[in-house]
């Protein structure tokens, strides 16, 4: 039997956690910050724990920042007025704890409502991913520049996210695929009819460390008590009522308290547990 890892202690997710909620500036800055504050840490690691407290902390900013878009027009057009070199929005995001291109978006929706009423259904959100369709083009380079040192809202980042999840499912099937399993991708599952779906389906379950398993979930992310109480209730359950007990594959680590031994529904690694007994094998 391989000597199973539990996980990161509490403590030193916390401290890194904290980090991330006390820090005012940038995204990438603080990733920066991290990496020479916990040295011993994966970067994916502290990538994934900077995302979710970061966006935590965004959505309680941005949802009072709704209401200050004025205010933060003028403060724009003043650094405009004052000849201020570009990179206004990113100075004024720093200044006001909220990401770049949260503060583009708010931006963006002030200055086209005070355009023609042709141009007030322009979407936002296109101009982001291609800040070239904004008419202003002073406003477009500063909404370009935004993208830029955005390392957790910005399209290409969304793009990276989601090109990240998917590696780490090729990755999962030919680690399974190699153990011999026998199995059907999220893809079949769901052209046969299965609207939630786990990322691996074993037709044939395996049995690993006292546990049966038929189904396995790949997540690319560090998983908190937060995270995964959201995916246990959104995904997890529901597989685990459709196909029985499975395995949760949080390929970034997890920290120790989301670990419940009396839990037979679903046991978490970090990893493809390499001493899973397959049959006929």
């Amino acid at each position: 039997m391989c000597k199973l890892k539990i996980g990161m202690d509490f403590e030193l997710y916390k401290e890194i956690a904290n980090v991330v909620f006390n820090y005012k500036g940038l995204s990438r800055d603080c990733l920066k910050l991290l990496q020479k504050l916990f040295p011993g840490v994966s970067c994916d690691t502290l990538y994934s724990i900077l995302s979710h407290g970061y966006q935590r902390k965004m959505k309680r900013n941005y949802g009072k920042c709704q209401s200050k878009r004025n205010t933060f027009w003028e403060l724009y057009n003043k650094g405009l007025s004052n000849g201020e070199a570009p990179g206004i929005l990113l100075n004024l995001s720093t200044a006001l704890d909220i990401s770049p291109c949260l503060l583009a978006k708010l931006i963006m929706q002030k200055y086209f409502d005070n355009l023609d009423s042709d141009s007030k259904d322009v979407s936002v959100n296109i101009n982001l991913k291609n800040a070239n369709f904004i008419p202003d083009q002073v406003l477009a380079y500063e909404v370009f520049l935004c993208t830029i040192f955005d390392n957790l809202y910005s399209p290409s980042a969304d793009a990276m996210k989601m090109s990240l999840g998917q590696q780490y499912e090729i990755k999962l099937y030919k680690e399974a695929a190699k153990l011999g399993l026998t199995f059907r991708d999220e893809e079949y599952l769901r052209k046969h009819g299965y609207d939630k779906t786990p990322d691996l389906k074993l037709e044939v379950p395996v049995a690993c460390d006292g546990f049966i398993i038929n189904w396995i979930e790949s997540k690319a992310l560090f998983a908190d008590e937060e995270c995964h109480n959201d995916y246990m209730k959104s995904q997890y359950l529901s597989y685990w009522n459709r196909f029985g007990p499975g395995l949760v594959i949080y390929w970034f680590g997890y920290v120790k308290t989301i670990l419940d031994p009396l839990d037979k529904r679903f046991i978490i690694r970090d990893h493809v547990p390499k001493n899973m007994l397959v049959p006929y094998q």
